[in-house]
């Protein structure tokens, strides 16, 4: 077993159920009807919630290769996300299989972290054989406001935040509107996705936006980030050519991106703005030209968000990806360092948290463009700052982006087109 003070654990997530046409029903009803409860479920939606909420546990014990499960025991988390299984199902169901002994708790917790529970040796819970569970159909809500500022869309909630009275009154005013309108519109369009390959024409495209608080010194919440990310779908994969593959109301689809995006808003900020140089790529400029461009590419992208030019060597987060480690081979830090300060020297001045202010213009700006877009009958979708559209609405994007940009006050941006 791992360190059982920092193990892992398999997340039993609050949306998910147990059919009765599941191979696994009749065994996991055997188990639930084994569980000794405090007091009497008298509803039958009671009882539902319970074996919905055991059937969560038992799968996750079962598919952890240590039997250590986690879950979400927050009654504000369970108002926030409105997730299909109840607070009060879950949080009895642990407690009651705690009492019981088919779990105990390992490790400690740590903030934002959940508890750890394992399944002993002797629990019955590790009597049944791997399952699959059924989908309950949940979806997060249209805004989020999350913790932190790496692993942005997987950040913990900010409970705390979203439950406060008055900060869901302006969320319901000026935030989840935005997305509503936006949602509703895209409802008006249909999608076909390639998912491996295959054509999904069961596809309901939503977007949820996730902000990021970073309370300032004076206890005032500062929020920013914003990126819209996908709500009731995953986009297929780029690389293998099955994104490329997608369709918009019976449409091929093109894309039309904003040429480094971050870099171009960058300059024109108002407290460290630069002329660009006139270069149809801005990732092999001058002395750029003689380095690998994706690479380049990714350092730009890391120093706006915080990374310091300054540094001696490749930062950890570069080594412990898989893709850019391979970017990495026979390349040295202060090579693209050096490189990239002298054709962009503003990158040495960047202040705190700068990228995450960025990506929320970037986002102001993505929204708007879509909604340019859809008012006009045109379907798209969207991914940070570039924008699928059927083939034949390829100028209109270009234009919808000229639109937003202007309307925030940024100059027209360089696009390119796949």
């Amino acid at each position: 077993m791992s360190d059982p003070f920092f193990i892992e654990g398999t997340f039993a997530a609050p949306r998910y159920y147990v059919s009765e046409l599941n191979p696994a029903y009749a065994q996991l009803q055997g188990l639930f009807n084994r569980i000794e409860w405090a007091k009497p479920i008298r509803r039958a939606d009671g009882k539902r919630h319970r074996l919905n909420a055991f059937s969560c546990l038992l799968w996750a014990v079962n598919n952890d290769p240590d039997w250590v499960t986690h879950t979400i025991l927050n009654k504000s988390h369970y108002t926030i996300m409105k997730h299909r299984i109840n607070y009060l199902a879950m949080s009895e169901t642990v407690n009651t299989l705690k009492a019981m002994g088919w779990l105990e708790v390992i490790g400690t917790r740590t903030r934002n972290r959940n508890i750890r529970y394992l399944a002993p040796v002797k629990s019955p819970m590790r009597t049944i054989a791997p399952f699959k569970l059924d989908d309950l159909g949940w979806y997060p809500p249209d805004v989020e406001i999350r913790r932190g500022n790496t692993d942005l869309d997987r950040a913990p909630l900010d409970v705390e935040l979203m439950a406060n009275p008055a900060q869901r009154k302006w969320n319901n005013e000026y935030l989840t509107p935005v997305m509503a309108d936006l949602n509703d519109k895209l409802l008006n369009h249909s999608f076909t996705l390639f998912p491996f390959g295959k054509p999904d024409d069961d596809v309901q495209v939503q977007y949820h936006r996730i902000y990021t608080n970073l309370p300032q010194s004076n206890g005032q919440r500062w929020l920013t980030h914003g990126r819209i990310y996908p709500q009731t779908f995953r986009f297929p994969s780029k690389q293998n050519g099955w994104r490329q593959m997608t369709l918009i109301d019976g449409k091929p689809t093109a894309s039309v991106d904003i040429h480094a995006s971050g870099l171009r808003l960058l300059s024109e900020d108002y407290y460290i703005g630069f002329d660009l140089p006139d270069a149809d790529d801005l990732y092999t400029h001058g002395l750029l030209s003689e380095l690998k461009r994706d690479l380049t590419k990714k350092v730009i992208q890391a120093v706006i968000n915080g990374v310091p030019l300054t540094r001696k060597s490749w930062p950890k987060s570069f080594k412990d990806d898989a893709k850019t480690a391979l970017l990495l081979a026979g390349e040295d830090w202060m090579t693209y360092a050096t490189a990239i300060s002298e054709t962009y020297p503003a990158l040495l001045d960047i202040r705190e948290d700068l990228g995450l202010d960025l990506m929320l213009y970037e986002s102001d700006i993505i929204i708007r463009a879509m909604n340019y877009l859809l008012d006009k009958g045109i379907g798209c979708m969207s991914i940070h700052d570039c924008l699928i559209v059927p083939e034949d609405n390829v100028e209109e994007a270009k234009a919808a982006f000229c639109d937003a940009y202007n309307h925030k006050g940024y100059k027209r941006p360089q696009m390119s087109v796949e």
